[in-house]
């Protein structure tokens, strides 16, 4: 057969190319386009399963009623009567009418505003005796863990309503030695996975946050959920006026931020600058596709005051102010730079030099998706080892986080 056309010639190429890596290399991703994998797999999901955000717990009084859509579900939250947070729909089964905004709680009841209908932690409390009996007429609640001051809850992205039992059990840090506690939270839209993926990219941070030095490094992790990394920086080093702070060499200092994920609705940072420790706990909640609920906890130590002013009363009184709004500022510079974006391409190789990003996305196919896919060009393995492989010895010399 002769072939005249160039165009022609191309496409058969092409359909050959196609055809060998489709039957002969699997699932090879050498000549395979973004749309080939779309077809095989799906898209990127909108939602994970995992621990999310619901409102921290200050925004959750007694008798009060917090509305929020998150994960494409419309949900209130209130307290029981015990005190205890209830997150489910806010829909009621009655007759499809809405807890809020004109519903009230009362005596740890909600109740919807159409009927009067109450409601104890999804369990009908009034109306006729049938109604009361059937299981039917239950709202499934979310289950929730109140923990450092946060509200969390458990999103099951194979359910229809949301609701599901946790594959895992929320393991956030102690922080009972951080007594200072700031919220921020702000509105981004992109998918949730960029907003983690961002901490580990190295070049951005010295690129547009003007850090002297940036490394991340991965770290073993033996539960699947968890992904973890070391991040080293060199910063410019505080200042009032004229004077340094003692204890600093030259003109910058090291500060160490090591990151721990839990899924994609959490990421903990362990910062450390000299003496000084806080903890920051980032939690990123999909309102809808591509629109993400980002809120960052931080806690701190004591405020204290010394007349020896060395680099921890320093930072002790300065750092939670400062921290907040560098914090808020780079997270703005990113949002400007690179969250404000169309869809999340995360099927696409990343350019060499940005090994690491790749190897966050083959955490998330791998033990998130729980796909089997080649490794990706430019890519190292991730440092999965299951805790149950660990010598006693191994894991009684694991450093406590």
């Amino acid at each position: 057969m002769r072939i005249k056309d160039v165009e022609t010639k191309a496409f058969f190429a092409q359909f050959v190319a196609r055809l060998f890596a489709h039957n002969f290399l699997k699932d090879s991703q050498l000549f395979l386009p973004k749309a080939d994998y779309e077809r095989r797999y799906g898209k990127f999901p909108k939602y994970f399963s995992g621990w999310y955000l619901f409102v921290p717990s200050k925004d959750l009084a007694e008798g009060e009623i917090v509305h929020k859509k998150l994960n494409g579900l419309d949900l209130v939250a209130y307290r029981n009567k015990e005190g205890k947070p209830v997150v489910h729909s806010n829909r009621c089964p009655h007759m499809d009418g809405l807890f809020a905004p004109l519903g009230t709680v009362k005596d740890g009841k909600i109740m919807c505003a159409y009927h009067n209908y109450t409601y104890e932690d999804g369990v009908p409390q009034s109306g006729p005796t049938e109604f009361r009996k059937d299981p039917s007429k239950c709202i499934p609640c979310h289950p929730v863990v109140e923990v450092n001051d946060l509200i969390m809850f458990w999103f099951d992205a194979q359910s229809e309503t949301g609701v599901g039992v946790p594959t895992w059990e929320l393991d956030l840090p102690d922080v009972s030695k951080f007594p200072r506690r700031f919220f921020a939270r702000s509105i981004t839209p992109t998918h949730m996975a960029p907003l983690h993926e961002n901490i580990i990219d190295d070049l951005h941070f010295m690129n547009l946050h003007g850090a002297s030095r940036y490394k991340s490094e991965l770290k073993v992790y033996h539960e699947k959920q968890r992904f973890r990394t070391k991040n080293t920086m060199r910063v410019p080093a505080p200042k009032i006026g004229p004077f340094k702070v003692k204890g600093i060499d030259g003109d910058e200092m090291d500060t160490r931020m090591d990151t721990d994920f839990h899924g994609l609705g959490i990421h903990i940072n362990f910062v450390q600058i000299g003496d000084f420790e806080a903890r920051m706990i980032h939690c990123t909640t999909p309102i809808e596709d591509e629109v993400t609920e980002w809120t960052v906890a931080m806690y701190m130590e004591p405020r204290q005051w010394k007349a020896k002013f060395d680099v921890k009363t320093f930072m002790n009184m300065v750092y939670p102010w400062a921290a907040i709004a560098q914090t808020w500022y780079l997270h703005t510079q990113d949002r400007r730079v690179f969250f404000q974006k169309g869809e999340y391409r995360f099927y696409e190789d990343v350019p060499k030099g940005f090994e690491k990003v790749n190897a966050f996305r083959r955490w998330i196919q791998e033990e998130l998706l729980g796909e089997t896919r080649p490794m990706r060009k430019n890519s190292i393995p991730t440092r999965f080892v299951p805790a149950e492989n660990l010598t006693r010895a191994e894991a009684k010399s694991m450093p406590a986080e």
